[in-house]
């Protein structure tokens, strides 16, 4: 909400629908929503409530080569000593006297550990029944198949194709600039989407209906968009639970934590979850009971302290669009 990003100090611009129109041109700002499938026979008719601007975040921001940035991370992991073991598949989670003690790979090879922590993304909820600690989480995380697609950016707009990300709540999607004067469409998810849940280890790799849904509702929004004839664009999985909020926590077994439900939208918090989990282990190998006694992690670029328990796998589910963890 603003006033969360008020408090801790995220700056930004309200702007007025005439704003809106000086910085993008070919935008119609009618209001099409809710958002809707396009053979709703209301698909594409603007409503009695036009937009009332948006919303400027300066500082935000988008990562334009995910596979770059995750081998950065990995160059600097290396470099603080950490290693790492790649085409390696999980076949076991091992124990030793009711504690987590390593793992067995799918060649034989046993890694030797006392602490194990799932950060497996679309695999996390496979690892998390492998280790056996299923039976007290009252939040699971799901494998949940994305489209997105990528298509020619519309020469009115090439001259502020570089400029942001754009969130667009009453289509129902977000854009953002791609390589090759291109932009990337995605779904924000609204109910007429539905979910897509699979088999993190058998899902269909094609684009399919959804990336029509995706690029008619941008072509809403942008009338000069051209609607390829041929979809491209990249499937892929997020990891996600019920109310989009991760899991940051301990598990029944001891020594196995948790770090999942984590996509789609917390790359870029890698660091500091870093640190938090790091803090989380911390005090619970120190004997912190935190599911009574939840761990506190304070972040010290905002001056704010988080509860811990936020995130607990027992949770009771979260408004997706409130719910605060600063205290």
């Amino acid at each position: 909400s603003l006033d969360a990003m008020n408090e801790v100090g995220v700056a930004f611009e309200t702007l007025s629908v005439d704003e809106l129109r000086g910085r993008f041109s070919a935008f119609d700002l009618a209001s099409f929503g809710p958002p809707k499938l396009p053979d709703d026979p209301q698909f594409g008719v603007a409503n009695d409530d036009p937009l009332t601007g948006g919303i400027f975040i300066p500082q935000a921001g988008y990562v334009s080569d995910p596979q770059l940035a995750a081998h950065n991370l990995q160059r600097a992991a290396e470099a603080l000593g950490a290693k790492f073991k790649f085409n390696s598949r999980i076949i076991s989670i091992n124990r030793s006297a009711n504690r987590v003690a390593g793992v067995t790979t799918g060649t034989g090879e046993t890694l030797e550990a006392c602490i194990v922590v799932n950060v497996a993304g679309p695999h996390s909820s496979k690892i998390n029944a492998m280790a056996g600690v299923t039976d007290d989480m009252g939040v699971s995380t799901q494998p949940l198949r994305h489209e997105v697609a990528t298509v020619p950016c519309p020469l009115s707009s090439l001259q502020n194709h570089h400029s942001c990300v754009i969130g667009d709540g009453d289509a129902g999607i977000y854009m953002r600039p791609e390589t090759g004067d291109n932009i990337l469409i995605g779904t924000l998810d609204p109910p007429c989407d539905g979910k897509d849940y699979v088999d993190a280890d058998h899902y269909s790799k094609e684009l399919t209906e959804q990336w029509t849904r995706q690029v008619w509702r941008a072509a809403q929004r942008m009338p000069e968009l051209c609607i390829p004839n041929i979809a491209q664009g990249v499937v892929g999985l997020y990891d996600a639970t019920p109310d989009w909020t991760p899991i940051y926590d301990k598990s029944s077994l001891p020594g196995f934590y948790m770090a999942v439900g984590t996509s789609g939208n917390q790359f870029k918090n890698a660091p500091v979850i870093g640190d938090l989990m790091a803090r989380l282990i911390t005090a619970c190998e120190a004997g912190q009971a935190h599911d009574s006694d939840p761990v506190m992690f304070h972040l010290p670029a905002l001056n704010r302290t988080m509860n811990l328990g936020f995130f607990s796998r027992n949770r009771m589910l979260h408004n997706k669009t409130s719910g605060t963890v600063l205290a």
